[in-house]
């Protein structure tokens, strides 16, 4: 099976209060010294796959909040046939943009779809709702 991950890495491996501070607000259930433990060895603070849903949006989110605390990440692609170990390559913030915008247009035709099957058409009312909850959608990650 072909299993495929995103993850951020910190270019620092010095474990301040801002860094877990913010560590801490996204993952309550992580003790100060894994958060503090991972940033050291320079581990993955987030892989995509932690996620059940919307892992990408939520790293999204986290790469938005280290931006604005400063603080420099690396990101990295993930991918293996299992059983085999993962394959890891340094990514892009324009590439990991680039999967975003394509998700959001995904579920945006998914979403029309979905409206033609049920209404047979897309009404302006309907194209509206949709607009409005990916905005919504995209202001919350």
């Amino acid at each position: 099976m072909f299993e495929h991950r995103y993850g951020i890495k910190l270019k620092t491996a010095t474990a301040d209060a801002a860094i877990l501070k913010l560590l801490r607000k996204h993952f309550p259930n992580q003790s100060l010294s894994e958060l503090r433990g991972k940033i050291q060895a320079r581990d993955y603070v987030f892989l995509s796959d932690m996620e059940k849903y919307d892992g990408e949006r939520r790293m999204a989110k986290l790469l938005r909040e280290f931006d604005k605390a400063g603080i420099e990440t690396e990101l990295f692609e993930e991918h293996r046939y299992t059983p085999a170990p993962w394959q890891s390559e340094p990514m892009s913030r324009e590439f990991f943009h680039n999967i975003l915008q394509r998700n959001r247009e995904i579920e945006r035709e998914t979403m029309l779809g979905i409206e033609r099957e049920v209404e047979g058409f897309v009404s302006p009312e309907a194209m509206a709702d949709i607009e409005e909850e990916l905005r919504n959608q995209d202001e919350e990650y």
